[in-house]
């Protein structure tokens, strides 16, 4: 797969009738990459709803596109079977991933009667897999108030998808995942709504400032969630491309069918001798 990007576009997705979505765009300057673009309205003041949105993606038919937002759908949407099988029976590869993989990662032994401790219809294996094997706990596709958001993210994978394609030049990112994979968990849990937020994101770019420059007003960045979650998706696409990152080999073919959130390479919990 070829992953010759020059331009990367980070888009952390708010609801299609409200003004959080911001877009951040990224060029490579021979270095790294540099921030040339990031708001949350276009290059003529214009809201990133739907219109002005697919407008600029569109508008760079050559770059990447890491956006924030669930890009696929779970198992049970997405299913066209005649009539349900019961999660209990179901034959399709992914709704057995979650009777056995996904529920003894979530409680330790496959699934019993009592408490589902994963639901197909509202979660994706790549969100259990986030959660439970990396210490990262992200939104469900399909969890409370997330519905909006992926129906909205579903839409625009549509409306874009005569030039992008998922998992060669769109992709799913989480910000919250790249910073802890590249900075801790402290950070992650820091970075956003806490009294020492400005600190803590100004450290992050510092540290990332030998791959990462700004060319627009970076104080910009560090004041408002939205535009610094853009430049950090932006940031997880140049950084999948650079680095050639691969789906984990064990279950691809469940991830490659129900999708995948894309972060830097990182220990399993298991695997750390700390255990954190």
């Amino acid at each position: 797969m070829q992953r010759d990007f020059s331009t990367f576009i980070g888009v952390d997705l708010g609801g299609g009738k409200g003004k959080n979505t911001a877009v951040a765009r990224l060029e490579r300057d021979g270095q790294g990459v540099r921030v040339e673009f990031v708001g949350v309205r276009d290059p003529s003041g214009r809201p990133f709803y739907d219109g002005p949105l697919i407008d600029y993606v569109m508008g760079y038919p050559e770059g990447l596109v890491a956006m924030d937002a669930p890009l696929s759908p779970s198992v049970c949407v997405r299913c066209r079977r005649e009539g349900c099988a019961s999660l209990e029976t179901c034959p399709d590869p992914t709704v057995r991933w979650f009777r056995d993989t996904g529920d003894r990662l979530v409680n330790g032994k496959p699934r019993r009667s009592g408490k589902p401790p994963t639901t197909a219809y509202t979660q994706r294996a790549c969100e259990v897999i986030l959660h439970k094997r990396y210490g990262i706990l992200p939104r469900e596709t399909l969890g409370q108030g997330m519905g909006p958001l992926t129906a909205r993210a579903h839409y625009l994978r549509r409306a874009v998808g005569d030039r992008f394609e998922l998992n060669r030049n769109l992709i799913e990112v989480y910000p919250k995942a790249t910073i802890h994979a590249l900075f801790g968990a402290r950070s992650a849990r820091r970075y956003k709504r806490e009294t020492r937020t400005w600190q803590v994101r100004a450290g992050i770019l510092e540290s990332l400032s030998d791959r990462l420059r700004f060319s627009v007003w970076r104080e910009g960045t560090l004041k408002n969630d939205h535009c610094f979650d853009a430049v950090i998706a932006a940031l997880t696409g140049y950084l999948w491309a650079e680095q050639r990152w691969q789906m984990p080999e064990e279950h691809r073919e469940v991830f490659e069918e129900d999708g995948w959130i894309w972060f830097p390479p990182m220990e399993p919990l298991e695997s750390r001798e700390d255990g954190t």
